[in-house]
């Protein structure tokens, strides 16, 4: 809390017509913490007048259809989309966290049910994505059966569970598909080549492109082209 935010809050209630007097930007709204709050003093809660994306340290919330992270889940949402002062306002004695969120979702806001979906979407869009990147990881293991494991997410287990944010490990498994695909294709390259190469002078032989050439010449020049076209 600093000078600027006491003068805030010695103006409340300010008077109508000092507060229509006021010129320059209108001063973020200060919401300060009971007078029994250890920081009561020292901090204050503050509305900014322009939107700001908030950003969650420490473990994600987990998707909401997993029975094994259901009261995780349930405490996430408690905790920080239900006003609450006391962990009794969030949950009672020998109640479940998950009985807790049914009997306060009426106190969640039509806006933070908004965001509550956009999470759970979040998941589903990551495990569609890594879906289809083991598809397109199994369509390419032509010759082998197995997936390779060092293609695989480092962070994903079998639920589809993801503890931290993945954009890295992404980014390495799209890397690792790249060389993946590179080298197939470099050892597939030459087989090609030698087919096209072939077909080339069949072509040339058919037509009698050079039949005016006798037969030892006609060899030699096939033989050049045949190396030129492997170099």
């Amino acid at each position: 809390m600093n000078e600027a935010d006491v003068k805030y809050l010695s103006k409340i209630p300010a008077p109508v017509e000092e507060a229509g007097n006021q010129k320059g930007r209108p001063a973020n709204v200060r919401y300060p913490f009971q007078k029994q709050h250890p920081q009561a003093t020292t901090h204050l809660l503050m509305k900014y007048s322009e939107y700001h994306v908030p950003i969650l340290y420490g473990p994600q919330i987990p998707r909401r259809d997993r029975d094994d992270t259901r009261e995780r889940y349930s405490r996430a949402l408690l905790t920080l989309f239900v006003p609450w002062r006391t962990i009794t306002d969030l949950c009672d004695i020998n109640q479940t966290w998950e009985d807790a969120l049914k009997s306060r979702q009426n106190r969640i806001s039509i806006r933070s049910w908004k965001i509550i979906e956009n999470i759970q979407l979040l998941h589903e869009c990551k495990k569609d994505r890594d879906e289809h990147l083991l598809q397109v990881i199994a369509e390419d293991q032509t010759d082998n059966d197995a997936i390779d494991p060092i293609l695989l997410p480092a962070n994903q287990d079998i639920d589809g569970e993801h503890d931290a944010d993945d954009s890295e490990d992404l980014l390495e498994l799209l890397g690792n598909i790249d060389e993946y695909t590179t080298a197939a294709t470099t050892a597939t390259k030459k087989p090609t080549e030698d087919k096209y190469i072939e077909e080339t002078i069949e072509a040339v032989k058919n037509v009698g492109r050079f039949s005016h050439i006798n037969s030892k010449s006609y060899l030699k020049m096939i033989s050049q082209l045949k190396l030129k076209m492997n170099m």
